[in-house]
């Protein structure tokens, strides 16, 4: 499988926050349930989803001891992690490549918060330490 192939799809990121943010493993219907309710996801398409990130290698899973029929499932990457890969694939597919053209299309327009700013000062200033 090619890598972006393997990188979650956005429904996909959607289930990946979901068990990011609950921090323990869940079964397919306490996915659904806390899902956001404007995604409209069904428990069906969740289900295939799910099959979906399992095969990439972003969900783990164990069996239910009290019925085999019920799955708990885990993530098995990071937010972190991911969005790294995410950010990484998206540089290369739009931006050939180049980060510095990626943040100048991402920042070239934005009113940055002066926190915003002394965090951005901070990545160039550990940037410059680790060259």
């Amino acid at each position: 499988m090619p890598r972006e192939e393997m990188l979650p799809s956005e429904s996909e990121w959607m289930i990946m926050e979901v068990l990011w943010r609950c921090g323990h493993d869940l079964t397919s219907a306490e996915i659904t349930d806390r899902l956001p309710k404007s995604s409209k996801m069904t428990q069906r398409m969740v289900r295939v989803l799910i099959n979906r990130l399992c095969k990439k290698g972003m969900l783990t899973y164990t069996v239910d001891p009290d019925d085999s029929r019920v799955y708990h499932y885990t993530a098995a990457r990071g937010r972190e992690e991911c969005q790294r890969a995410k950010s990484s694939a998206f540089v290369e597919s739009y931006f050939e490549g180049n980060r510095l053209s990626a943040a100048f299309a991402l920042l070239d327009k934005e009113n940055l918060s002066e926190e915003q700013i002394k965090e951005l000062e901070k990545l160039i200033a550990n940037a410059k330490k680790n060259k």
